[in-house]
This record gives structure tokens, C-alpha cells and sequence, in this order.
């Protein structure tokens, strides 16, 4: 079977801990006159360590396969344990029914954006968005990863806008009627070389590995 781009993690995995953040180059300056300037020097990527359970030796070689198959700065789709269903609903989310009827998939449609803003359509009636929640939409050939930063409602018609960080990037804007993931919201990520971990022995251990994320937009058949 031929190995697709950006690659999952492995059927079954379980994080006991990750460490999920978005990366922060900005450098600050203090002026004679006290006033400070703060300069963001590079784009702000999510970057996370990842910490599986502990497992069998059976279970830990397929993550060993895994990360096998992304040497040389392949990419695989990465997402926040924490963060897979929004806060206020958790796993039952997907018991909610559309404004315009029908099951809730945990996908909304992206509408409108600026650099501050998402703009969502095809939500339940009265959906809650929670400070702390994720989204994902494609962009760029790859896909774009937001966390919502103030609560919000959607209305009767299932429409919201939301505040969200880091800035959405506009250039190449994202296409509207895009499908904004709301369930287990992804990046595109790379592992950091010499961070993977999946030790040898008989005794259940745990792999831990760190990865940034990859915004280039390159075209993932290359890495077939």
C-alpha cells in the first residue's frame, strides 16, 4: 500500500501529555524614555512535545515505523489531545442538529475572515464557542490552525464570528466555503530531527517525540 501525505499517528494513539503552544519570536526593547517596543522577528508556528502512554513493545514499533516513514522532513496532521471537541459540549456535540437541520458533523463552513476574525456558517442554533477552542480550514495548499480567544454564540441561523489567534493569514487569502473543523481541529507538522523517542525492553514505556508546525503549502505528492 502506498504511504499518503501528510500521514496520521497511528490507529489507537493515546497522549498521557503534550505540551501543545503556539511559538513566540518576538523580541522586546526597552527605550531611554521607558517606553518598551515588542517586534514579532519570524511567523508564529504551533510547535508541541508529545508523550504517548506507556505501551508494549508490539505497539511502540509501529510508532517506531511511523517515524520512519517521515524522515527528511515528511509531514504528518497533528491536533491538541486537549482540545479535540469544544469545551462546552465535549464528545456530544455530534448529537447537536444544524440550524438548517440536519446532524451536526463538528464542520462548520468558513464564511468571511480578516486578520482577527473567522467568520463561521452551518452551525447549530445557539452553538457555544468557548475561549480555548480549535479550529482548522485548508489554506495554502495546507491548512491553517486557530484557537478561539473570546466566547462567542452563534445565532438562531447557526452564523458566529469569532476571535481568534495567531492572525489569520491573508496572503493567499483563504477560500470562502472552506470546511472549518470545529472535532479534533489539525495542523500540518514536522518532527524535530533527533527528538523521537520509542525506547527498546520488554517493559511497557512511553515514545515521546517534538514537532513544529509546516505552513509552506508544498505539495505533499512530492513526498510520496
Amino acid at each position: 500500500m502506498t504511504i499518503s501525505y501528510p500521514r496520521s499517528f497511528p490507529v489507537g494513539a493515546g497522549f498521557i501529555n503534550v505540551d501543545f503552544k503556539l511559538g513566540d519570536l518576538s523580541v522586546q526593547n526597552t527605550l531611554e524614555n521607558g517606553a518598551i517596543q515588542v517586534m514579532e522577528m519570524g511567523e508564529a508556528l504551533w510547535s508541541s512535545t508529545f508523550t504517548t502512554f506507556e505501551m508494549t513493545m508490539a505497539d511502540r514499533q509501529r510508532w517506531q515505523a511511523w517515524a520512519l516513514t517521515l524522515r527528511l522532513g515528511k509531514p504528518f496532521y497533528a491536533y491538541d489531545p486537549e482540545k479535540v471537541y469544544p469545551a462546552a459540549y465535549g464528545a456530544s456535540v455530534l448529537n447537536l442538529t444544524r440550524a438548517g437541520g440536519g446532524g451536526f458533523d463538528g464542520t462548520a463552513t468558513l464564511a468571511a475572515v480578516t486578520a482577527k476574525t473567522v467568520q463561521l456558517t452551518g452551525l447549530p442554533n445557539g452553538y457555544k464557542a468557548s475561549a480555548g477552542d480549535m479550529l482548522s480550514f485548508p489554506w495554502n495548499g495546507g491548512t491553517a490552525l486557530h484557537m478561539v480567544v473570546e466566547d462567542a454564540t452563534a445565532s438562531g441561523g447557526g452564523g458566529v464570528t469569532l476571535a481568534v489567534a495567531p492572525p489569520v493569514r491573508l496572503s493567499p487569502s483563504p477560500s470562502i466555503s472552506s470546511t472549518v473543523r470545529l472535532v479534533q481541529p489539525v495542523c500540518i507538522m514536522k518532527l524535530k530531527p533527533g527528538t523521537f523517542s520509542a525506547p527498546a525492553g520488554f517493559q511497557p514505556q512511553s515514545v515521546t517525540f517534538e514537532a513544529v508546525q509546516d505552513i509552506t503549502g508544498a505539495s505533499y505528492a512530492d513526498y510520496v
